[in-house]
Order: C-alpha cells, then structure tokens, then sequence
C-alpha cells in the first residue's frame, strides 16, 4: 500500500485513532491531578574515624604512619557495617527523643544506608520532610560520634574519633525516569491502539471508495461518477 492510501486511511479514520489517545490523556490526567508523585529527600555525609593515636612512649615497632590508616579502614568498615542496622536506627530514634521529635527506629532503617571506600564511609538518608531529615540526619553524626564505643568494646578506653567531613546538605530526589516516562509511554500505546484499530476496521471495510480499488480486483471501470461539491 502506497503512503498516500496510508495517509487517506489515516484521515478517513482519525476518529478512530483519536479516540483512544484520548483515553490516555485524560487517564494520565487523571492521575496526575489524583495522585501528585511524592516528594522524596535525601542527603549525604561523609566521615573519617580512627582510634586516639597512642603516646610515642607505649608504640611498638610498628610502623607509625601506616598502622593508623590501616586500623582507620577497618573502623570504618566496622561503622559502616553498623549504619545499616536496628541498633544503629534505635540510637538516632532515641537521640530524636531528646529534642522532642518521635521517629520510630523502624521507620528509619529502611531510608539509611552507607557506604566506605578504604578511610571515608558515606552515609545515606532519604526522608519525606526535609525539616524531619535535617534533624535526622544531625542525630546520625551524634550517634556516631558518641555511640560507637558502647556498640565495638575492641575500640579500648579511648573510643573512636569520627569526624564528619560535611555539614548535612538536604536536597530534593528526582523523579526516577520511569515515573516519567509513564505519561509518554501510555499516550504512545494509546496512539498505536487508535492507529490499530483504524487499520483493522479499514481491512474489514467491504466499501470500494475510487476506481484503483476496482482495478485491483481486475475489473473494468466503464465509468467515474465525481463527487458533486456544492457551491
């Protein structure tokens, strides 16, 4: 079939394709004005930590440069670890408390996350509220900082000394692509349906409508009748 006999089909049945894309629009309408896609917070905070250095007088033979970064790494291997868990969710949870602010510890956990490269751990918190995540997350590095040597007794008398290496910065999370996407995707599949179901009718439309479709069944055409267009 020639693209212009496509492009008549497609003229001769837009109500037909219409209809549906329609459909999708106002659907995709529908749910935009019903259920506005929430908003999603999150911030960042990188740390360092390490045990107190020991006095020149008690340090072995050990190499003095290199065995405070190695033991620096597996501190904040063991915090990181620790970031994930209830107890760690508990402790901000109760640090909360103290300001007046009730977070259950449950509720928490599953928006914490963390992750180390050798010295430097990233903890990770997303959170509906950015005000509720700001608190949340200043709870975090209190925790942190004070908390650790009752959860790893091996840190010894000293404790840990964790620093923060930024102030909590709360930004929005965009959109996942997906979600995005969707409008557009269900918009297309209701174009293709409409474009579809314009072919199929077509195809079963017994009408002969000008003289190529007679002379494709290998008719004679004796005569053209033409459309009468008023003035």
């Amino acid at each position: 079939m020639e693209l212009r006999e496509l492009w008549k089909v497609v003229l001769r049945r837009w109500w037909l394709i219409a209809l549906p894309t329609l459909a999708a629009l106002a659907f995709v309408a529908y749910g935009a004005a019903s259920a506005p896609p929430a908003s999603t917070y999150t911030t960042g905070i990188r740390f360092t930590a390490a045990t107190p250095p020991e006095d020149e007088d008690t340090q072995g033979y050990e190499d003095a440069e290199y065995y405070p970064w190695l033991t620096s790494e597996y501190v904040i291997n063991a915090l990181t670890d620790w970031a994930r868990t209830g107890s760690f969710a508990a402790e901000i949870s109760a640090a909360l408390a103290v300001q007046g602010m009730e977070i259950p510890a449950a509720a928490i956990q599953p928006n914490i996350n963390a992750d180390n490269e050798r010295s430097i751990m990233v903890l990770y918190i997303n959170w509906p509220d950015a005000e509720q995540l700001a608190a949340i997350a200043e709870a975090a590095v209190f925790v942190l900082e004070e908390k650790s040597p009752v959860y790893f007794p091996q840190f010894g008398e000293g404790g840990v000394e964790v620093v923060p290496l930024d102030a909590p910065a709360v930004g929005r999370v965009p959109p996942p692509l997906s979600s995005r996407l969707d409008p557009l995707v269900r918009i297309a599949v209701g174009l293709a349906a409409g474009v579809g179901l314009a072919f199929l009718i077509e195809y079963l439309d017994p009408t002969i409508r000008d003289r190529r479709e007679v002379e494709r069944m290998d008719m004679p055409v004796l005569a053209v009748v033409p459309r009468h267009r008023g003035k």
